[in-house]
């Protein structure tokens, strides 16, 4: 037992360090973090970006304040979108009354989150599940949502929606119907235990009214990451919400304010970060570890036997890439493999060349063939296998060799 109790020791003292980088915040590993910023599947990278396609004519900026610290020209003016995306939405009283005074106006306001502050449930007059999902998990079905669009008023053909990712939601129990316009639900099949309603769905997306303007309620937030927007056709889900907001809109506002406090009041419920900001506690807590650390240290190195050769780590990125076209290669999904190409092509001449890829006409070649040097009808070739893909075709095999080909043949002359 004495052989191993460096290891023991070792052992805890490496758990103690991750828990206090971890409380103190130097190590933030949030896998659903719903930030503009951020490129991973649960991050908000995709929704932000393509604002400034669907809202062509509005000014897309960042709002990092509290309302009640706006500007009267801003709350005085109509026809402007605020966006919330949040985990929590903690708003006050006296937030929420300066966001009525904002929508009253002629503005919509557009909140995505899992969980309602008690303020806003009693200012919405509306009860919320909460993130059920979060709570009970497999009990209810695991991982994968399903959503629908109510019509009207959205368009027939392309009101369900699906992806197999986390599932975190929220769904309104009740809410008051003279003033409330249900527009979306879930589709997931809840157990009867937890169902409130003899229904298979419960509304997740709602209208508000007020004055001239709108409070849209999405109890989904996930629904706008990265991952769901770009599982298939999902992105149109974000462009159907997105039609409600006012087609006049001159400024659209995707807001953090709700975001970072959100993050702020999960740093500071953690205990053991309170404790930590007592200097005492502090240093002697680094004190001890640092200790355990040296004894550990001194014990391996006095019982230390001959060190084994290690063979360096072997390259697996070719075999890596092999599995994949294999795996491609077995479903023979080549329109939704050649869609994949299509979406990475457009991101890379957005990020490099700033040019939105909305309209493929001859114009968008032009533009393309003077920023990017490359040949006029390599460029045509390729937006006209993209226009291709947007339908429902079969694509064949030498289709995506030729496309793949011509995307090779861009991004090394460009």
């Amino acid at each position: 037992m004495k052989k191993f109790l460096p290891y023991i020791i070792g052992f805890i003292v490496v758990m103690l360090i991750a828990i206090i980088w971890i409380s103190s915040g130097k190590i933030f590993d949030e896998r659903i973090t719903l930030s503009r910023k951020d490129k991973i599947p649960y991050g908000c990278y995709v929704a932000y970006n393509n604002l400034s396609y669907l809202f062509p004519a509005a000014n897309i900026s960042v709002n990092s304040r509290s309302p009640e610290d706006w500007d009267s020209s801003i709350i005085n003016s109509n026809h402007q979108v605020l966006l919330v995306v949040t985990k929590e939405f903690n708003a006050e009283n006296s937030e929420l009354t300066e966001l009525f005074h904002f929508v009253e106006k002629g503005n919509d306001v557009f909140i995505s989150t899992n969980e309602f502050s008690r303020d806003a449930l009693d200012f919405f007059h509306i009860n919320s599940t909460g993130n059920l999902f979060e709570y009970l998990g497999a009990a209810i079905g695991g991982d994968s949502m399903k959503l629908s669009l109510m019509q009207p008023p959205f368009p027939k053909g392309s009101s369900f929606f699906e992806y197999p990712g986390k599932r975190t939601q929220g769904s309104f129990s009740t809410f008051d119907s003279s003033m409330t316009y249900i527009l979306g639900t879930t589709l997931d099949s809840l157990p009867e235990f937890v169902k409130f309603r003899k229904v298979d769905s419960l509304p997740m997306f709602i209208k508000i009214r007020a004055g001239q303007g709108n409070f849209y309620l999405h109890h989904t937030p996930i629904a706008l990451s990265n991952y769901f927007l770009l599982h298939k056709n999902n992105l149109k889900y974000y462009e159907q919400v997105m039609s409600l907001m006012d087609p006049k809109a001159i400024k659209v506002s995707w807001d953090e304010y709700y975001l970072h406090k959100a993050k702020q009041a999960a740093k500071e419920s953690s205990p053991l970060r309170v404790l930590l900001t007592q200097e005492g506690f502090r240093w002697a807590l680094y004190l001890a570890v640092t200790s355990l650390l040296v004894f550990v240290l001194l014990g391996l190195k006095r019982r230390q036997r001959i060190i084994p050769v290690i063979l360096p780590p072997q390259n697996d990125s070719l075999d890596f890439v092999k599995t994949v076209g294999r795996l491609y290669f077995q479903k023979r999904d080549n329109k939704n493999l050649c869609q994949k190409m299509a979406t990475y092509f457009t991101e890379h001449i957005f990020n490099r060349y700033k040019i939105h890829s909305g309209n493929l006409d001859s114009q968008f070649e032009k533009v393309l063939v003077q920023k990017s040097g490359s040949d006029e009808q390599t460029i045509h070739r390729i937006t006209e296998y993209i226009k291709f893909f947007q339908g429902n075709p079969p694509v064949h095999d030498q289709q995506v060799i030729e496309f793949y080909q011509l995307l090779n043949k861009f991004y090394k002359t460009s």
